[in-house]
């Protein structure tokens, strides 16, 4: 199954990356030869008009083949030749296929909204690491992250993407400390597989008991199931790790629990005791994930924002990897997209359409770099030539799409390394 969600995934990004070139070389009347979702070998396909439409052996990819296109080609002075067309009709033409999977983003992600997301308050720190850059910042629990690196947050999906593209750097964050506006600098240790940032900071979690072992002393107290644990001797509780540290570091003491429990304030007196070398009451938490479905306009906004943060995001990745402030093992090719495709579809349809705009955003911007052999290269020749009132010549266009064939197989390389390094060895 994770297979076929690949494929699904793929196929949908390369057909509207190539149906954007398609419809812009129609639309300035460049005779469009061949239509291939695909690469490689024809499997099937039909001709109608001057175009062959196929589906080709090897899923990854596609293209569409314009007459003229290849500079090397024979000039036979037709006007429906993608080289008779001005340099801003072929900008257009090189830039739709891009654009195309960048506006598929926009259309795609409010109906992640209408469908239902988890529901995400503010970004209110439930517990800090012991140890952690967090810790070492002066974070306490009950911190709500307002900003970081001037970027305001709205919620922890996006903080937490923001720490993670920047490991072993400077991150300033602005927070709110019980109505206290204050500003903390946080360096975020390199962590995981992925060699992405971790600062230590946890997001909040309701307290709610899911399980309660029968003769503890949470049992013997009177705790109920689905009581809520506001505080501990009058400290507020933000996230179970920090309940479940108040109760071991309590050596046995008394320890006074404030408790909500239908919708009513009440509270109760528990000591813990030691099992196993620690000091435990008998409790296991309820985890409950709540998804809110969104109206239509309200998810035209959301989507439209959500978009724009996957686009700052996109920019922010890049611009580290480029200056190698982000390790090149944050990179993954198919197999990675294909193992994230299938958990996206085991959690449900928001999560696996979710994924499609990321990756659409990410593929439409990554050929928009001005590297020859993508889209951004050929847009970058059709600009020397709209400066110099003519085109590069073949022999310099050659040695520039030989050197961006020598960057691109690299990066395959790259990438494909990194998948095999996770799926085999898991560092």
């Amino acid at each position: 199954m994770t297979l076929i969600y690949f494929l699904i995934v793929i196929g949908i990004l390369v057909f509207v990356h190539e149906l954007g070139h398609f419809i812009m070389a129609k639309r300035a009347g460049v005779r469009v030869e061949k239509f291939s979702l695909g690469m490689g070998p024809k499997v099937v396909g039909y001709k109608k008009g001057d175009t062959e439409y196929v589906i080709s052996a090897l899923p990854l990819g596609g293209y569409v083949k314009m007459a003229g296109e290849n500079p090397d080609e024979e000039k036979t002075g037709a006007q429906d030749e993608f080289q008779a067309k001005t340099v801003w009709q072929r900008a257009k033409i090189a830039a739709a296929g891009s654009l195309t999977n960048i506006a598929l983003a926009f259309i795609v992600m409010p109906f992640v909204f209408m469908i239902g997301v988890p529901a995400e308050g503010p970004a209110r720190v439930g517990f800090v690491e012991k140890g952690s850059p967090a810790e070492r910042s002066g974070f306490k629990e009950g911190d709500v992250l307002e900003k970081i690196n001037g970027r305001s947050i709205d919620g922890w999906t996006k903080a937490l993407s923001l720490i993670a593209v920047n490991p072993e750097s400077d991150v300033q964050v602005m927070i709110d400390r019980d109505g206290e506006k204050m500003s903390f600098v946080l360096r975020p240790e390199v962590a995981t597989e992925f060699k992405i940032g971790s600062s230590g900071l946890v997001p909040d979690m309701l307290v709610e008991i899911g399980a309660i072992t029968s003769g503890f002393p949470a049992d013997k107290a009177g705790i109920r199931l689905h009581d809520k644990i506001l505080a501990v001797d009058g400290k507020t509780i933000y996230h179970w790790n920090q309940f479940a540290r108040s109760v071991r570091e309590s050596s046995g003491k008394p320890m006074k629990f404030a408790i909500e429990r239908d919708n009513r304030r009440t509270s109760v007196t528990v000591s813990a005791i030691e099992s196993s070398g620690t000091y435990v009451i008998g409790v296991q938490p309820f985890q409950n994930l709540v998804i809110t479905k969104h109206g239509f306009f309200e998810s035209l906004s959301l989507g439209f924002h959500k978009t724009i943060e996957v686009i700052d995001l996109t920019f922010i990745t890049l611009k580290k990897l480029m200056t190698f402030s982000l390790s090149i093992k944050t990179l993954g090719g198919p197999v990675m997209i294909a193992q994230m495709s299938g958990q996206a579809a085991e959690i449900g349809l928001s999560a696996f359409l979710g994924l499609l705009a990321m990756v659409s955003v990410s593929l439409g911007i990554l050929n928009l770099l001005p590297i020859p052999v993508l889209d951004g290269g050929l847009l970058v020749f059709l600009g020397i030539e709209a400066v110099r009132k003519k085109p590069l010549s073949e022999k310099t266009m050659q040695i520039a799409q030989n050197v961006g064939a020598v960057l691109l197989i690299g990066l395959i390389v790259v990438v494909s390394y990194n998948d095999v390094m996770r799926v085999f060895f898991n560092n």
